[in-house]
């Protein structure tokens, strides 16, 4: 329940609480030294130094693993994209070699998919309701598609319905390949040890400057805003259908046009 909650959620809004919580850390950090007793400050200072570059050195790279499995995610989606695209004008390709009139039927239904496709490359609403719901609408076409295709195979087998059954498993395929990639996130545990290793870092860093005067108010901006921006790009590449960065879908929008216009030239 709380994961699905987290995911829903704006990136930059989360980076925004994420800011808020960042600074209230180091400033209780800093509260905390202002009561500590001035003789230990020098033993203090020491120390704290030294389990802080610690903890900074254990964030910058819980920072970059988290950002290589995000970006890996990101680029496996985008990838997929491009798949399915070809895998459907293949498909569409071969279906055109195949006897009258199934191959007529089989080409329409190959449109009504891309175009099902395209419809949910534009989706803004990703409950999981919506998502099932399209989900079950590309199974209700895959259906169709594989008993015309089965259909023919009984009738007649020979080597072209066989590369058509080749390519239309592929696009079956690729299907549930990006429903397991849509769903496939940065584990919320990953996320929540982050932002506590976040939180403690900015804790301890307070409580450092604490021994300083003047106070270093605008490296504790400087940290948190590096920080911040960091988990905000993480936490937008993980989002495959809110935020600034998205897998560009041109290549299925470029599919449903040319199948459209080759209706057209059917048409006259």
């Amino acid at each position: 329940m709380l994961g699905n909650i987290f995911y829903r959620l704006d990136p930059l809004l989360i980076c925004l609480v994420l800011m808020g919580m960042l600074l209230g850390a180091e400033e209780l950090g800093f509260r905390l030294k202002g009561r500590a007793t001035p003789a230990r400050d020098a033993v203090e200072k020491t120390d704290v130094a030294l389990v802080l570059g610690a903890i900074l050195t254990l964030l910058a790279l819980l920072l970059g693993f988290t950002y290589a499995m995000s970006q890996a995610r990101f680029e496996t989606r985008r990838q997929l994209v491009v798949d399915e695209a070809n895998a459907i004008g293949t498909t569409y390709l071969r279906a055109k070699a195949l006897p009258d009139p199934p191959s007529s039927e089989i080409q329409e239904l190959v449109r009504q998919y891309a175009a099902l496709r395209v419809e949910i490359a534009r989706l803004r609403d990703d409950t999981p309701q919506k998502i099932r719901e399209m989900d079950n609408r590309s199974k209700h076409l895959h259906s169709l598609l594989w008993e015309h295709a089965a259909a023919l195979g009984r009738k007649a087998p020979n080597p072209i319905i066989s590369v058509f059954l080749q390519s239309l498993n592929e696009v079956i395929d690729l299907h549930s390949k990006r429903l397991a990639a849509y769903r496939n996130r940065v584990p919320l545990s990953i996320y929540l040890v982050l932002f506590f290793v976040s939180v403690v870092t900015m804790c301890l860093l307070g409580y450092y400057f604490g021994t300083r005067k003047p106070r270093a108010r605008i490296l504790t901006v400087i940290v948190v805003l590096l920080v911040a921006s960091v988990m905000w790009l993480i936490l937008d590449l993980d989002q495959p259908r809110r935020g600034a960065i998205r897998a560009s879908q041109q290549g299925l929008f470029d599919l449903y046009q040319d199948l459209s216009q080759d209706t057209n030239k059917k048409s006259f």
